[in-house]
Formats: C-alpha cells, sequence, structure tokens
C-alpha cells in the first residue's frame, strides 16, 4: 500500500466537491469510474488540458474523451448525433461505451488530437456521476495512467503510475470492469468499432475491430 497523503481522498461528499472546485480551478483530478480510473480536467481550459497530456506522456495526436452528467449535454462538445449515435446512447448509457460524434468546431484542437471527432461517455459509476453533477463543464478525460503502460484499475495504481503529478485521486476502491470502455464511431455508417471493450462489437449489432 502507498502513502496516501493529501492527494488522495476516499469518496465522500466533501472530496467529490473538493474535486469539482479543482477542476473549476484549472486542475487535473484522478477518479473512478464504472471501467478503469480516470484522469480528468475542465475540457474549455486548454492549460489544464495540455497538463494531462504531460502527466501521462500522452501523445499529442490521441484525442481525449468527454465526459458528462446527461446525455442531453451531448451539443456541448458535438456538431451533431447521428440516429445510430442516439440509438446507443438509450441503450447504454450510463455504461461502458464511448460514442464518437462529429465535434463542434470551437473544440480545442487539443482534446481532438488535430482531427474532428470526439468521443462522449456516461459512466454507469454513482461515483462519476456524483462528481459530474457537479460541474458545470464536461470533463476532457483519458485513463489515468502513463502512456504505454496498464490502466490504473485503484487508486494505489494511479499513485504508482502518476505519482504526484495530479491535484487529488479519488478513491472509489477496486474498478468493477478493469478494462477500458468499448469505442464505437457514428460519424460512420454503418458505425465502426475502433475498440471492444465490456460491450461487445456482437452486441451492438456490428462487426469486430
Amino acid at each position: 500500500m502507498f502513502d496516501h497523503g493529501s492527494r488522495v481522498a476516499w469518496a465522500t461528499p466533501d472530496s467529490l466537491a473538493k474535486a469539482a472546485r479543482i477542476v473549476s480551478e484549472g486542475g487535473v483530478i484522478a477518479f473512478p469510474t464504472d471501467t478503469v480510473y480516470g484522469l480528468g480536467c475542465d475540457l474549455f481550459n486548454r492549460q489544464a488540458v495540455r497538463r494531462i497530456y504531460e502527466i501521462k506522456g500522452r501523445p499529442a495526436h490521441l484525442p481525449l474523451i468527454a465526459m458528462f452528467a446527461d446525455a442531453q449535454y451531448w451539443p456541448q462538445v458535438a456538431a451533431g448525433l447521428p440516429e445510430s449515435a442516439r440509438a446507443y446512447m438509450e441503450r447504454w448509457w450510463p455504461g461502458p461505451l464511448t460514442i464518437i460524434l462529429p465535434a463542434r468546431s470551437d473544440i480545442s484542437a487539443e482534446v481532438l488530437g488535430g482531427g474532428k471527432t470526439i468521443g462522449t461517455r456516461i459512466p454507469n459509476s454513482p461515483i462519476t456521476q456524483q462528481l459530474l453533477a457537479l460541474l458545470e463543464t464536461p470533463l476532457a478525460t483519458t485513463s489515468a495512467n502513463r502512456s504505454g503502460h496498464a490502466p490504473a484499475t485503484t487508486a494505489d495504481e494511479v499513485l504508482s503510475q502518476l505519482h504526484r503529478l495530479v491535484d487529488l485521486i479519488i478513491d472509489g476502491g477496486p474498478s468493477p470492469q478493469g478494462v477500458p470502455s468499448t469505442v464505437v464511431d457514428c460519424t460512420t455508417a454503418p458505425p465502426t468499432i475502433l475498440r471492444e471493450g465490456p460491450i461487445t462489437a456482437e452486441m451492438l449489432g456490428l462487426a469486430p475491430a
């Protein structure tokens, strides 16, 4: 076990409020989801977004995911909602499914990795949902690990890989899934599986990746 110190806090209403405040002030947090632990910051704070890339050592061409509290907020980040995406949202959200949508033109290149699409997700985790409900903007997120290393499934693993580079780690216990979300690109017709995770291509009615 690692010495948690002041940068790790159990998931409580007070610690989640603190995490939301850190995000609003331009900080970077780590938090549990229904799949693996994630790194997150204010999606519209370009300096904070750049810091996520630095903390993780993530190549600049790899985009981040937008995470929000409710499906009705997709217009904050996306330019449109294909019918396939709407159907997947209704069936699988909240849950371990990342849905790729056409990005709004005002979303920063840092978030998009220089592309024109954006991944969107609502985790099926009460802790994550409570956190997202406290925020005024979507989170820009990625898994909480050094690039090229296995995703963290506990707060201790986050601390081991990222040391004290993040401003706060919310400890919600072990991640229930332990593998990253399934990613489906709904900007293509038919939709395309980019990464298969807990939700399989067969469950989505699609060809395997």
